[in-house]
């Protein structure tokens, strides 16, 4: 089983009314510990082959509104025990970084030839600052790698960009994006990342 993995109901509800649904998406929430949550609890009760996490994320210098992110890896921008020891993002006893896996990096491009790559943080606030490295923000992604990794299971994330940080109107170019074409274009980012398998 592919099990896809949202966190609000405005980024799957698209999905939720096509007929191929097959029970195969959770919407967890927003926020870290919702989605870890979620995810866990569905674990615990169902075989899942692999994991798709697909939904909005804020992005930065490298990424436009409406691009595709493929996420090659993930980390938290909000958990720092580097006084100890660990790089900034790293949770003592998992690695520094979350990787996709390469299986699905394959399959996953080779469904959505024009996307781009990225590094994905994940942390429980609505990323506004501007960042030089090239990435894209969430509030859940990294969290669901973390429970991949503790179950074993093979991830990978796909983001669509809807709003880069330090543009103008911020909050209202957001909403625009996810009340109007957003849940249409991950419904579309679904279906051919289905077909792929």
């Amino acid at each position: 089983m592919i099990l896809f993995v949202v966190a609000m109901y405005e980024e799957g509800n698209d999905i939720l009314q096509d007929s191929i649904y097959k029970n195969d998406l959770i919407i967890t929430g927003i926020g870290k510990t919702n989605a870890a949550m979620k995810l866990t609890e569905f674990l615990s009760n169902h075989n899942v082959d692999y994991i798709v996490n697909i939904g909005f994320a804020g992005g930065n210098i490298a990424y436009e509104v409406n691009d595709i992110v493929i996420v090659e890896k993930a980390a938290y921008h909000d958990f720092d025990l580097s006084l100890f020891g660990y790089i900034k993002g790293q949770v003592p006893g998992y690695p520094e970084t979350f990787l996709s896996s390469t299986y699905l990096l394959d399959k996953v491009k080779s469904a959505l030839p024009e996307a781009k790559t990225g590094h994905l943080f994940t942390g429980d606030y609505f990323m506004t600052d501007k960042v030089d490295e090239p990435s894209v923000f969430d509030m859940e992604g990294t969290s669901l790698y973390q429970v991949a990794w503790h179950f074993k299971i093979p991830m990978i994330s796909v983001k669509l960009i809807s709003d880069v940080l330090g543009m103008d109107d911020h909050y209202n170019s957001y909403k625009t994006f996810e009340q109007t074409k957003g849940a249409k274009m991950l419904h579309d980012i679904y279906k051919k990342i289905k077909e792929a398998f």
